[in-house]
Parts: C-alpha cells; structure tokens; sequence
C-alpha cells in the first residue's frame, strides 16, 4: 500500500526517480544509435535494397572497372596477382555500407590498372564474417598480399600486418584516406616485385 501524503489539502505521492532514469537511459540508446559511424546490425533486414551497383568478375576479365562481388576466398587470392585488393566487409541493406561503395566507385578509375575493389555480403556469406572477424560495418581493409598462407594487410601508417584488427577502417571511409593507404600499398608491391 502507497504511503499518501497530504498538503493543503491534495493527495501527492512520493517522488520516485525510477521514470527519469528510464528516459534518460532510452535517450542515451537512442543518441548511441544516431551517431555510430556504421552498422552493428548482422542480422537480417526486411530493407534489403540495392544501394550501389554491383557487377560480378566471374570471368577476371574485363577493364578492372567494376566492384567485385566475392563469393569464394580465391577471388582475393588471384585478384592480388595484380596488385592490392580493397576489400569491403558489409550487407546491401547497411547505409553506411552503399556510401563506402560509392568512395569506391570514385576511386575506381584513379587505380583500375594497379589494384582491385571487392565487397563481402556477410550477411549472404557469414562464413567471410568470422574469417574477417568482423563486428561493425562497413569494414574495410587493403590486402597487400599473402605470407605463410595468411593475407597481409596495408596499415594507414604504411607497415604491413597480418593481424587485420591493427589495419583495418570501420565506418565510412573517406576517399582521401584510402586512397593515401592503397598508394602505399602499391608502392609496397613494387619495392617487393
């Protein structure tokens, strides 16, 4: 039973701050949700809409003028005979991830003679998701090429890894920014070759 209190005449009842601390909790999700950088949702999506277009290299030929949809690990591996390998790890209904394909397209013409631009639907292929260890997307890497049967991957810094957590960019990234880091990876490739 409540405790009522009675002040000039009216009932009151106790001030509790339970409902405020439940508004400014949903307020703290939702400003989380408003300003993340790229999805965390890995689940299916009923929005499953095309946001850039997608032509698939089953073929490897071809003006190198295209995205590349991968659909198997050994796409990666003969795309890197050419040179770097820009990979995108995302889904089709991610926002974030159609802007990241758009950065792609812009940059395109600059490298289709010296590196290849791929995209991983993890939601199609999960398996690529745990390969990656991939938690937000987009996410996206610069494969460089493969030592010891592991891919290594270009940091922003220049420095080569194996570990891809050190060089990878989550979030939309800008066209500056990789295109900077894939320089140096070309440049890694003819040092090397």
């Amino acid at each position: 039973m409540k405790r009522l209190h009675r002040i000039q005449g009216k009932e009151r009842i106790p001030f509790s701050s339970f409902p405020l601390i439940k508004q400014l909790f949903i307020l703290a999700i939702f400003c989380s949700l408003l300003f993340s950088s790229g999805c965390t949702d890995l689940k299916d999506s009923d929005n499953e809409a095309d946001l850039a277009e997608i032509t698939e290299n089953d073929s490897g030929s071809g003006s190198g003028m295209e995205l590349i949809e991968v659909t198997n690990l050994s796409q990666i591996d003969e795309a890197l005979k050419k040179g770097p390998v820009v990979l995108k790890l995302g889904s089709k209904g991610c926002i974030p991830c159609g802007e990241q394909e758009e950065v792609f397209s812009e940059l395109l013409p600059m490298y289709q003679d010296s590196a290849s631009f791929m995209l991983i639907d993890i939601k199609q292929y999960p398996e690529f998701a745990n390969e990656f260890g991939v938690r937000v997307i987009p996410d996206t890497c610069i494969i460089t090429d493969i030592e010891d049967g592991k891919y290594m991957y270009m940091r922003p810094d220049g420095s080569k890894s194996q570990e891809r957590t050190n060089a990878r960019f989550l979030g939309v990234t800008d066209k500056e920014t990789l295109s900077e880091t894939l320089e140096k990876a070309i440049e890694s490739g003819k040092i090397e070759g």
